[in-house]
């Protein structure tokens, strides 16, 4: 294994490191960057940030694209039924009326998938302000969000062409650093690889909270089964765009550094670790014609393969080594 002498931006450990050399991939450009993986805080981190991130991130970046639309808006009663059903289930208020309620609407399906989360922040009012970083020109979720009834709802990506605003929802050409408002929630949905300034990104995170607040950040992990099996080939390295492949060890250290908590974590990982990462290994691009991602038909993988990917992923979410992680970290 070959190492040299770095200084780990995420601990300021300076030693001989193991290095790797990783690939970019989602386009098959196959140009090498180097990686170094710290001794001490184990995160994965590539050894120069690229001067100009932006070429990396061409106008068919799939965050540029992203098919997401606009929940339409329901009738103006119903719309009020699945709220009091929403107010219940999230704030424990209003329950005869939920009742009521639950004879003739559905809750919306959001309520199941990002519920929980909103529970574990706390999020107590429809009057709750969310922010979500980097999440390029179209939220998920923030689009859930307004579909549970929330409306103070604001997304930040500097790599977007412009300003857009949809549905309620604003999304600005910006950093975090740029904003002044304060939020209960901030999110970032596999973003934080991608920010060069880690700790200043986490303190300005901080800044924007109100006391008590939440940060949920979603990443991949390289203290993970699938780094350990695929290695360079893993397809969440994503060089160079993933610049820090955070450990969970790596990136506790950093959050209680800059003012937080962790207060509960889980994997969330999908088959698309596994799938992903056998693609990279036989040579084929994330956006190659005959990538799973692109035409599932002419990718050369059989339903049970497919199977045992899905279960692979599932088992190591339930072993904690999961490829891909979500921390809540609440502001101290």
């Amino acid at each position: 294994m070959t190492i040299s002498r770095h200084t780990c931006r995420i601990c300021n450990t300076e030693d001989n490191h193991p290095l790797f050399v990783g690939r970019e991939m989602m386009f098959g450009t196959r140009e090498t960057f180097e990686y170094f993986l710290c001794n001490e805080c184990n995160c994965l981190q590539i050894t120069n940030i690229p001067s100009d991130l932006s070429k990396f991130y061409p106008s068919t970046y799939y965050s540029f694209n992203l098919q997401t639309s606009i929940p339409k808006e329901e009738p103006a009663f119903r719309k009020f039924l699945e709220r009091l059903r929403v107010s219940n289930a999230l704030f424990d208020r209003g329950f005869k009326l939920a009742k009521l309620a639950s004879y003739l609407v559905e809750p919306p399906p959001q309520l199941h998938s990002i519920g929980p989360w909103l529970t574990k922040c706390h999020i107590q009012s429809f009057n709750a302000r969310f922010l979500d970083v980097g999440c390029g020109s179209s939220s998920l979720w923030l689009n859930d969000l307004k579909a549970l009834g929330f409306h103070n709802l604001l997304g930040v990506d500097p790599y977007i062409e412009s300003d857009i605003k949809s549905g309620g929802i604003s999304i600005l050409k910006t950093d975090i650093q740029n904003l002044s408002d304060k939020f209960d929630l901030v999110t970032l949905h596999h973003s934080f690889e991608h920010i060069p300034y880690q700790a200043e990104t986490l303190r300005a995170i901080h800044s924007v909270l109100k006391p008590g607040g939440f940060c949920l950040i979603r990443i991949p992990l390289v203290s993970s089964i699938v780094w350990e099996e695929y290695g360079i080939d893993w397809v969440e390295l994503d060089a160079p765009r993933h610049l820090y492949l955070h450990s969970r060890k790596s990136i506790n250290l950093l959050a209680k550094e800059e003012g937080f908590e962790l207060v509960d974590f889980f994997c969330d990982s999908t088959e698309f670790e596994f799938w992903g990462s056998e693609q990279y290994r036989k040579g084929i691009p994330l956006m190659a014609e005959d990538s799973f991602s692109i035409n599932p038909s002419k990718s050369n993988f059989t339903y049970r393969e497919m199977a045992e990917f899905k279960k692979n992923a599932e088992e190591a979410n339930n072993v904690g080594k999961g490829g891909r992680g979500c921390f809540f970290l609440q502001v101290r």
